[in-house]
């Protein structure tokens, strides 16, 4: 066989394998024809700069995740893929903005709604980071083969993360994952709840692990609640599992996730795992896992909640 097929070949099984460090890794679950609609998240425009508070659209930093090869068999994979993986981060912003108040005198307060939540891949162009797309890549910013191919499977992975309920407070979505569970990889879902304090604008997020079965429907895992902070920025740990490299060339279950993003643990409640669970959410439903989150991050005490007009009740 002629000696480029052949490395383009094996570049091509490296690449499925490094789709599953920050891409999506399994489908999400159907929802039934009557249930809320699930639904591709926004994928950022390319050229977009990450860090820009000021401005309208894209104005908060929800979470950024650089991977890094950080545990197992980290030798077997090459310096190439090793540092062009890590050239590219994972990026989730949202917009948030001022609306008018309906209350009047002493009772009228500023607020704040949440627009939207994006995802988009990232790289340091000219010393700050810049949201790119294969075909829109920044003047004077090269990429060689295998850099391309990475970013082109990521960018084609973006379809795959799915918004599954919306509030003017909230937004939560899913992110299928190739994670690590007692030294083994498996195919998970990484819920994330975008929640948005109405009063600052200030947003946060809660994340957890999902399971779904044979059935496609979700259960969340034992594992603990993180509450992230806004602007976190994670060293995402990645394990590597040699054993399913062929031939020196990993294969996609290869690599793995190793944690959820870094952040306070919380308690499950009864109320919290069973609204954190569904295949998609109306908007009552948000309601509901707002709520449930919300007490969980308080310790149990009455917390403030969503309410149906996008204000806030205590």
């Amino acid at each position: 066989m002629d000696r480029s097929l052949c490395t383009a070949a094996r570049c091509q099984t490296s690449l499925t394998a490094v789709m599953a460090l920050l891409c999506v890794a399994v489908p999400a679950s159907a929802a039934d024809s009557d249930a809320p609609q699930r639904q591709p998240l926004t994928v950022i425009e390319a050229g977009t700069l990450v860090d820009e508070p000021g401005r309208d659209r894209w104005n908060r930093i929800v979470l950024l995740a650089t991977p890094r090869f950080a545990s197992g068999d980290t030798d077997a994979v090459s310096k190439s893929i090793r540092q062009t993986v890590s050239g590219f981060t994972w990026t989730v912003l949202a917009t948030v903005r001022p609306v008018e108040s309906d209350a009047v005198g002493s009772a009228a307060r500023r607020r704040h709604e949440l627009v939207e939540v994006g995802v988009g891949y990232a790289m340091p162009v000219d010393g700050s980071l810049t949201v790119v797309a294969p075909d829109r890549l920044p003047k004077g910013v090269a990429l060689d083969f295998l850099g391309r191919k990475i970013l082109g499977a990521q960018q084609k992975s973006l379809a795959d993360v799915e918004a599954v309920g919306t509030h003017p407070e909230a937004v939560v979505f899913d992110a299928p994952t190739l994670m690590l569970r007692d030294e083994d990889h498996e195919e998970l879902v990484v819920r994330h709840l975008v929640r948005i304090d109405p009063r600052s604008g200030r947003c946060a997020t809660c994340t957890w692990l999902i399971d779904v079965d044979a059935e496609e429907t979700p259960r969340p895992l034992d594992d603990p609640p993180r509450l992230v902070e806004e602007g976190t920025r994670e060293e995402r740990a990645i394990h590597v599992d040699g054993s399913r490299f062929t031939l020196g060339f990993p294969t996609k279950q290869a690599f793995a996730v190793e944690s959820l993003p870094p952040g306070r643990k919380l308690d499950w409640s009864t109320a919290f795992r069973t609204s954190a669970a569904r295949v998609a959410y109306p908007r009552n439903q948000v309601e509901e896992l707002v709520a449930a989150a919300d007490a969980a991050v308080s310790g149990g005490r009455p917390p403030r909640t969503a309410s149906r007009d996008g204000g806030a009740t205590e």
